[in-house]
């Protein structure tokens, strides 16, 4: 809950953006989310009855304010990409729409970082360094299993997973369509050497701060409160440039493909953002 995105708390946070959910499984998650917290988080620390307790009520009252306030702006910002996609796509205009997409998890950080960071004030010393330990474990494997790959073995297991992902939304692909993901998925920017020096890079900041006795109070919180939100502080240039141009590379592809479906792909697609505002307009309703 500290290096937020490298621990299993952070699923919590994550369960919250539903577009990577399918119907049943984010209906299940997402109304379960105090009761599934306590298995996620023991993979990491053993926490105590009172900070479990203090754990459920920062998840408790993260879900009611995210339910009345982020839903709805899921469920609009599906509505605006589908009405882009049911007219002549404008880059800037689905750009703009991607990266306000995806800053709804940076809404969440901002909103639960002072609660968060003021359970790790009540951690114990062994307590901090089980999470420091038990988070580098969990890069370290994450690297040794990038590393059991060659770069050629890790773009064909990206394509797959491309090619995956655009049959669920578009059904059968076509030759011509197949192409563009994989020129897409040729250029793409593999940043997983990056994104491991920047979870290494924030896990460090986390450590200095939980192991730092001589710190007051509230320059613990403070500080603790900086790591969680203020990520891209932890963020190499390179990788923050590669960010920048995988996305226009995954704009560029969804206009290119847009121009490529036949009537049955769209409404293949329509069908699939219809899923997911009836998913969302349950969750907001429940």
């Amino acid at each position: 809950m500290f290096k937020i995105k490298n621990i299993k708390v952070s699923r919590v946070a994550i369960a919250f953006s539903l577009l990577f959910l399918c119907s049943c499984s984010a209906s299940f998650t997402y109304n379960n989310l105090t009761w599934l917290s306590s298995f996620w988080v023991d993979d990491y620390i053993d926490l105590n009855k009172s900070q479990n307790k203090q754990l459920k009520s920062i998840i408790n009252t993260t879900q009611q304010w995210h339910r009345s306030t982020q839903l709805p702006a899921y469920k609009q910002d599906i509505l605006n990409l589908k009405m882009l996609f049911n007219k002549q796509l404008d880059y800037q205009q689905l750009k703009s729409q991607v990266v306000i997409a995806r800053a709804h998890f940076q809404n969440i950080l901002e909103h639960a970082h002072m609660p968060l960071a003021q359970l790790g004030l009540t951690l114990s010393d062994a307590q901090r360094t089980e999470l420091i330990a038990n988070i580098q474990t969990q890069i370290n494997e994450e690297y040794e299993e990038f590393n059991e790959l060659t770069a050629q073995e890790r773009k064909s297991e990206r394509l797959e997973r491309q090619l995956d992902y655009y049959t669920q939304w578009l059904g059968k692909l076509t030759p011509v369509q197949t192409q563009l993901i994989t020129q897409a998925n040729d250029a793409h920017y593999d940043s997983s050497i990056l994104w491991y020096q920047y979870k290494q890079a924030r896990l460090n900041a986390a450590q200095q701060v939980l192991l730092n006795k001589a710190l007051s109070e509230n320059d613990f919180i403070k500080q603790l409160s900086d790591v969680i939100t203020q990520r891209e502080a932890y963020m190499s240039d390179e990788l923050l440039a590669n960010n920048d141009a995988n996305l226009a590379l995954y704009v560029n592809l969804l206009i290119e493909l847009n121009t490529t479906l036949s009537e049955q792909q769209r409404e293949s697609v329509n069908d699939e953002f219809d899923e997911l505002i009836d998913t969302l307009s349950d969750l907001i309703e429940d």
